[in-house]
């Protein structure tokens, strides 16, 4: 049960999500002195006030001057229920609501929140190897390249110097063509594999590898062709064969929302041996991409490079999910998942079909969305969305976690962190919050480094921390970290690094974040993986806690408790109920006087920094495990 309380009023629920046809029930106790209650309800409803409706509570004691009601509901469809009591008190109509700024129960008639319950699907799991690990993110042109494996050179494809600045100016066309290569490659990923075992990764997320027209390969040309910079078909099965030998696990990114226009599909500039859409109707692919009210193909946010996909047409899904298509193609590779690249713009239902698809193939595959805000609470044509709700999504990326621990860190927002974690762990399916994909850096923001500590990042309660309104020129003129700068970067990312490792979910590291690497955003956070230039004190940082948060089993499910928070101390546990481990955070430079709690002075310090005699000083952090 969850217990919620307030001025002699408390609130009891079975918990705020739950399952169709599950039991749930609500009680509520409220205190003598606010007269007789002459009747008691609930009101419910869904998005938008929807589904109102009145549920009758029933009167079952008065226990130490507290008046008790109870009622139980059962719900019968998917999606995120509101909830507060209606009552009659003395002939008058009271209401009892969520002050959630005040973290109390209240009787009040003014527009405070109310309670919500998700409800998601009954038989809704996800895999097992999905929760609680470590993670490792890949742009595949920047890891590693093996000298193993020689591609034929490809026109229109510039291929640079290892450690040389991506392009980030605009040609003189005025357009920026993200056709610079610095050949990685799949060898070079495989051939990696002990430097990821050591950090304790075990799942592996790849950014898109199959055959693109730019060094991103989010505008696919061929789905069920490697790209041949990267390697062949059967240097992926054998990087996939490779991983499993280690019992790890892969994931892949499925851009199905756009493909490119220099693509055997769209094939704008007649490069394939097909009649693309861009030719017109005669071609099969036509009907596969999006047109306006006027016949015209619709861009992804207005890049020409980008056609959109039209998730309704039969022959486009079929091509996708169908038997014998891409996803069945993906798994006899060997992935263990995919990465559904802007799964917003996807429909719930080209995504439940996805998962039908991946789940034929591998009973354990999973499925991971691409959800930059709280995906329970998103809306999107014209409705709630349901894609975490059991017949979609196994989980998300998890920006809103990755805002609060950097905000958190750079700033001090308590109050932001402590808020926009509780929001996720109340509000999404257990199985889906402990999949989330949790990262302090991904190919589309900011570095973790830069911005605990670079120009042009802002205190904004309602911005994502890691956005610069500022140029690509002001970034590479800012881009370089001073020696203060750096030091000062690596103590703060390594507190981060400690909070994000233990909350729930899956703790992703982007490639050469371990190893001191720093930028804005693209392309300056794409850069190679400098080998050459590790930072081997922040490095072995990584190895330590890898190693330690790898033996830790008991956090794929363990829950989260905040003990204490303000602008300078961070206090957490994960616990079941045969192991805990707590976690104390300084994030300021200053000495701390640590208090810890009577449970955990007989458990085991198993990782510090910048701790002695019952004080951390500046950025020092202590975890200990009680068994």
């Amino acid at each position: 049960m969850n217990y919620f309380k307030g001025k002699n009023i408390q609130v009891e629920i079975t918990g705020n999500t739950t399952r169709i046809g599950e039991k749930y029930e609500i009680i509520l106790k409220i205190g003598s002195e606010y007269g007789y209650v002459d009747d008691a309800k609930v009101l419910m409803n869904q998005q938008k006030s929807t589904k109102e409706k009145l549920i009758q509570m029933e009167y079952v004691s008065t226990e130490n001057d507290l008046n008790i009601f109870k009622c139980n509901v059962e719900f019968d469809n998917v999606g995120v229920h509101y909830f507060c009591f209606k009552l009659i008190i003395n002939q008058v109509e009271q209401w009892i609501k969520n002050d959630v700024k005040k973290k109390c129960v209240t009787m009040s008639n003014g527009n405070i929140p109310y309670w919500t319950i998700t409800v998601y699907e009954r038989d809704f799991s996800t895999p097992d190897w999905a929760k609680g690990k470590i993670m490792y993110q890949i742009f595949p042109d920047r890891f590693f390249q093996s000298k193993k494996y020689i591609p034929s050179k490809i026109s229109n494809r510039v291929t640079k110097k290892w450690g040389d600045m991506p392009n980030w100016a605009p040609e003189k066309d005025g357009e920026i063509h993200n056709n610079d290569y610095f050949m990685g490659n799949l060898k070079g990923i495989e051939e990696k594999l002990d430097y990821l075992e050591e950090l304790g990764v075990e799942i592996i997320y790849l950014n898109p590898i199959c055959l693109s027209q730019s060094n991103h390969r989010y505008d696919t040309a061929d789905y069920e062709v490697i790209d041949p910079y990267l390697g062949t078909n059967e240097d992926f099965v054998s990087l996939c064969n490779e991983i499993h030998k280690r019992k790890m696990r892969i994931i892949i990114d499925g851009v199905f929302n756009h493909t490119g226009n220099d693509s055997k599909y769209f094939n704008e500039y007649n490069s394939y041996n097909t009649i693309g859409a861009s030719q017109g109707i005669k071609s099969p692919y036509y009907n596969w991409y999006k047109k306006n009210d006027n016949g015209e193909f619709e861009y992804w946010w207005g890049f020409r490079n980008l056609p959109v996909c039209d998730g309704n047409n039969l022959e486009w899904q079929k091509f996708i999910y169908g038997k014998n298509g891409v996803i069945d193609t993906w798994f006899k590779w060997g992935i263990d998942g995919i990465r559904l690249d802007v799964a917003d713009e996807l429909t719930d239902e080209f995504i439940e079909n996805i998962r039908i698809a991946v789940k034929r193939n591998k009973k354990d595959g999973f499925i991971l969305g691409e959800v930059w805000d709280n995906a329970i609470c998103k809306e999107g044509y014209g409705k709630q969305r349901k894609y975490l709700l059991g017949k979609g999504l196994d989980s998300v990326m998890n920006y809103p976690f990755t805002n609060a621990i950097l905000k958190y860190v750079r700033f001090g927002r308590a109050d932001y962190f402590e808020e926009t974690v509780n929001d996720i762990l109340t509000q999404y399916p257990e199985d889906s919050l402990y999949s989330l994909m949790n990262s302090l850096s991904t190919h589309d923001i900011t570095r973790v480094m830069t911005t605990l500590v670079g120009d042009g990042i802002n205190n904004s309660r309602y911005n994502w921390v890691w956005d610069v309104p500022y140029s690509r020129a002001w970034q590479f003129d800012k881009l370089k970290l001073s020696d203060t700068q750096y030091e000062k970067a690596k103590k703060m990312m390594k507190i981060a690094t400690i909070i994000q490792y233990f909350l729930p979910g899956n703790a992703c590291i982007y490639y050469g974040d371990e190893i001191g690497m720093y930028g804005y955003r693209d392309p300056f956070n794409r850069r190679c993986f400098e080998w050459k230039n590790i930072d081997k004190e922040l490095h072995e940082f990584f190895i330590q806690l890898g190693q330690i948060r790898k033996k830790m089993d008991f956090l794929s499910n363990a829950k989260l408790n905040i003990v204490e928070i303000n602008k300078n101390v961070l206090v957490f546990e994960r616990k079941n109920s045969m192991e805990s481990v707590l976690i104390i955070v300084n994030r300021s430079e200053n000495k701390i006087d640590v208090s810890i709690p009577e449970q955990y002075l007989t458990g085991e310090v198993i990782f510090k920094s910048n701790y002695d005699n019952n004080q951390l000083l500046e950025y020092g952090f202590l975890v200990i495990e009680q068994k």
